[in-house]
């Protein structure tokens, strides 16, 4: 390849992986909050900090289970 087709290709391939970019910080906030505000979470005597968790399963001699979700993970 030549030296001016190099750049041409590099900035081909930057603009792929910026057009197929997940989405925002924002986004993912917004995603995660209203998973938490849904009944399923909110109804139940769940903890999302993780320190409460394991005091209280400490106290209460029980195991933590945890839940992870892809749609707001980073």
């Amino acid at each position: 390849m030549t030296k001016t087709v190099l750049p041409a290709l590099a900035l081909s391939i930057l603009s792929a992986l910026t057009a197929t970019a997940g989405p925002s910080q924002e986004e993912l906030i917004k995603k995660r909050d209203k998973k938490l505000g849904e009944a399923w979470v909110t109804k139940q005597p769940w903890f999302t900090d993780y320190a409460k968790a394991k005091a209280e399963a400490a106290k209460s001699g029980k195991i933590i289970f945890t839940y992870f979700s892809r749609s707001y993970s980073p």
